[in-house]
């Protein structure tokens, strides 16, 4: 059974899967979090930043 995560900031559903090119995992404030790209990681880690 596949696991699904969501995309922090679209809440695109995410496959569980190991693929180091379909999941972005980044820890951001000391918590994992998973977007599905690059550029959305990019940006709540902008927001978090700005929040602080």
């Amino acid at each position: 059974m596949k696991t699904f995560k969501k995309c922090e900031l679209c809440n695109l559903e995410l496959a569980g899967e190991k693929c180091a090119f379909a999941v972005h995992k980044r820890v951001i404030g000391g918590k994992e979090h998973y977007f599905c790209c690059e550029h959305h990681a990019d940006e709540f880690e902008k927001r978090h930043r700005e929040r602080e």
